[in-house]
């Protein structure tokens, strides 16, 4: 049965300020603050060494907001998205060899015929509450948007390689000995390997940063809600901790017309993972049986029938990238910075609508409903199959005071 979030307010698409209200409004409902234990320390000075203790907590924090769309001039987040995806689109065209249409396919005929949507994740500015409350409520707005680089993607080979062999160490041989020759044949292949490094270069040519001066005036009537929403959590927790998020605040996390030789299955590098080839691996469900669609590979390709379900599985689809090292996109990590010891980083989230609906709160994607009257998403379609999410990624923490030793529990 799926959960149903109300109020649901209906749009023409989102904006800023719309997004820093709408997420305040969910923050009571999402942000789950619970105290888990604490963590010892240990502390040295000139006098001898002690050990000091710190509160371990874990909260939800809305990091980024994931869109899904069909043309860039169309994009859900108006203000911000839409310049981006639009001035991206030339970028993606050069990376490519090849002109780009606005449903993320190629002008030549095959990549015509596929269902194909384009993506970004962003940095959502209503995410700086925690870095707020931790600072003592100080805060700096960003002058511009930073694009993703090529550093994650460098690191690919010799780091995320092994890990997809280690990976298929734990796929049944019967079904191994079918699938892993084709996918040792890509990872072999000569031409995947040069289009690696061919983008690898001439992504440095693209414009890193772009300027925002003008959208950061239009939110400054989002700030009192943000400060109004950072003191609502900060009183209804007792002024205790919090994890400051991983996200750069509007920073380009992810954009899938820069990301388009991997995005659009031009360079075919995700077909190396096992889930791509064995059913019931990286579902977004419950298994084989009861699946939204496949995690992998993770392109802008879908199959399924309900537009809405589709957008969550390319939301989820982008989440498994920006939050992961070295994966074989061009994208910037989600990361936390110093100053905090963080467990179990970036496995557990849970999504927000945004536009075409606004929701209340927030649940996790890939709850089995084939059972119930109604699908996930239904009254909730877009007329122009535009989508926007927040997400609201789990952060488990305590605040650094030495070296860490260990948590209780």
């Amino acid at each position: 049965m799926c959960a149903v979030l109300t109020p649901a307010t209906t749009m023409a698409g989102t904006t800023t300020p719309a997004i820093i209200a709408n997420t305040a409004k969910a923050a009571l409902s999402c942000v789950s603050y619970s105290v888990e234990g604490v963590c010892f320390f240990l502390s040295c000075g000139w006098t001898g060494c002690w050990i000091r203790t710190s509160i371990k907590i874990s909260h939800y924090v809305p990091d980024v907001v994931v869109s899904t769309y069909n043309e860039p001039l169309r994009h859900p987040w108006t203000d911000i998205g839409t310049v981006v995806a639009t001035t991206l689109t030339t970028a993606g065209s050069a990376l490519t060899g090849r002109l780009l249409d606005s449903s993320a396919g190629g002008l030549d005929s095959n990549s015509a015929m596929a269902n194909f949507k384009g993506a970004d994740a962003i940095g959502n500015p209503a995410g700086m509450f925690a870095s707020m409350l931790a600072s003592g409520g100080m805060f700096t707005m960003p002058k511009s948007i930073a694009f993703p680089t090529v550093s994650e993607l460098a690191k690919f080979p010799s780091k995320e390689l092994p890990n997809i062999g280690r990976q298929w160490t734990q796929v049944p041989a019967s079904i191994a000995e079918t699938v892993a020759s084709d996918a040792k044949g890509l990872l072999s292949s000569e031409s995947l390997l040069a289009s690696l490094g061919t983008i690898l270069k001439t992504i440095e040519g693209v414009k890193q940063v772009m300027e925002i001066a003008e959208t950061v005036q239009q939110i400054q009537a989002g700030i009192a809600g943000l400060q109004q929403l950072s003191e609502i959590l900060s009183g209804s927790t007792g002024g205790a901790l919090f994890c400051p998020g991983g996200a750069s605040y509007f920073n380009l996390h992810f954009q899938s017309e820069l990301d388009a030789p991997f995005w659009r299955g031009i360079v075919p590098v995700e077909m190396i993972y096992p889930q791509a080839w064995v059913p019931g691996l990286g579902e977004i469900g419950s298994g084989y049986t009861q699946t939204w669609g496949n995690l992998y590979p993770r392109t802008g390709e879908i199959i399924q029938s309900h537009p809405v379900k589709a957008s969550a599985v390319l939301a989820e689809r982008v989440a498994s990238i920006i939050y992961k090292e070295a994966q074989p996109h061009i994208y910037s990590r989600v990361q936390p910075s110093g100053g905090y010891r963080y467990f179990n980083y970036g496995e557990k989230r849970k999504w927000q609508m945004l536009y075409p609906q606004a929701w209340s709160g927030c649940q996790q994607f890939g709850q089995n409903d084939s059972l119930s009257l109604t699908s996930f998403g239904d009254g909730a379609t877009s007329s122009d199959d535009g989508y926007a999410w927040n997400l609201w990624q789990k952060y488990t923490c305590c605040r650094r005071r030495g070296v860490y030793l260990y948590s209780v529990p």
